[in-house]
């Protein structure tokens, strides 16, 4: 019988302190790991913060701040300056639906054919002829036709984007039958990216086109071109002349990739408001974005003294480094 009380008592035993084990083990183990996890932070951070108040002890920080601002108004105003030089021009113009339009579809309709008629007519006053072009236009845009729409309500957003792609194809038309191209095979609309070498302030619009055009008309829209007030790239180009043997004036027959550039001043001065920033703080207009050169020491801010703590300040920190933290 003794035996088997000391048996059973030695089992509770073993149970209590497998209990105590598996507690220690699954509540206490992760409770030291966080704190030990937070003990790193918490040196982290200090060594950041001793770090800044040595790099800015002493500074004003409105001075700071108006230091960086200095030297961040000069880039934003060339930036300013160059960015009208980036524009599509007249490319995307277009005709908004009025207000009481409540049929877009059947509006939208009968704005595209009477664009694509005048553009016809400008076409035969110029030609005599409708041979330049291809006949189908929408096609060659890629714009829906009315009968694409058939069956289906269609939304303010696809009509803004068909109305848009097909002012930019005819206004390149207008800008190949204006340089007296003989005719156009092939015409594509690729689409828009942005510059990531410019920090996608800059959105390019590249158009692909294969048309015939005399050798003298050639070098002057190339001229045109360069001479343009306004962002042109002519970024890829094949020319072939098949009709050397021919007594006539040369008639060349151009692939080219011709490229326009738009400054997307919505998209960079959005982002230099964001956050609605106080002036001269990180982010507002005329400061340095977050990250440019962050912690850089200024050379050209007055300094400020710095009041050292008193006898119970120093008291306090030390009482609250050697005491508090370390238990």
């Amino acid at each position: 019988m003794n035996n088997r009380n000391a048996i059973i008592g030695v089992l509770v035993l073993v149970a209590v302190f497998a209990g105590l084990g598996a507690g220690a083990y699954f509540f206490a183990k992760p409770m030291f790991d966080q704190y030990k996890e937070d003990e790193r932070l918490r040196q982290s951070l200090e060594q950041t913060l001793t770090t800044l108040h040595d790099n800015f002890q002493g500074y004003v920080p409105q001075l700071l701040i108006n230091g960086w601002q200095d030297k961040m108004q000069p880039w934003r105003n060339a930036r300013t300056e160059r960015s009208a030089y980036f524009n599509f021009g007249d490319w995307y113009e277009t005709e908004k639906p009025p207000v009481e339009a409540r049929l877009r579809k059947f509006w939208y309709v009968e704005v595209t054919n009477k664009a694509i008629q005048d553009f016809w007519t400008e076409v035969y006053a110029k030609t005599k002829s409708y041979e330049t072009f291809p006949q189908d236009l929408r096609k060659l845009f890629g714009v829906a036709a009315e009968q694409d729409w058939q069956g289906r309500d269609v939304s303010d957003q696809e009509i803004e984007r068909n109305m848009l792609r097909l002012s930019f194809g005819l206004s390149a038309c207008r800008f190949l039958l204006k340089n007296n191209v003989t005719q156009v095979s092939n015409l594509n609309i690729w689409p828009r990216i942005t510059a990531k070498e410019y920090g996608d302030m800059v959105a390019m619009q590249t158009l692909g086109v294969q048309f015939t055009i005399p050798a003298r008309d050639l070098v002057k829209m190339f001229e045109e071109l360069r001479m343009a007030d306004r962002y042109f790239s002519v970024d890829g180009m094949k020319i072939t002349y098949p009709y050397i043997a021919y007594n006539v004036e040369p008639q060349l027959q151009v692939q080219m990739l011709l490229t326009q550039a738009n400054y997307r001043k919505a998209f960079v001065e959005g982002a230099d408001k964001e956050g609605a920033a106080p002036p001269g703080a990180p982010g507002a207009p005329g400061a340095a974005p977050g990250g440019f050169a962050a912690l850089q020491r200024p050379t050209d801010v007055q300094r400020a003294p710095v009041e050292e703590p008193g006898v119970f300040g120093k008291a306090w920190k030390w009482f609250k480094t050697n005491v508090l933290v370390m238990h």
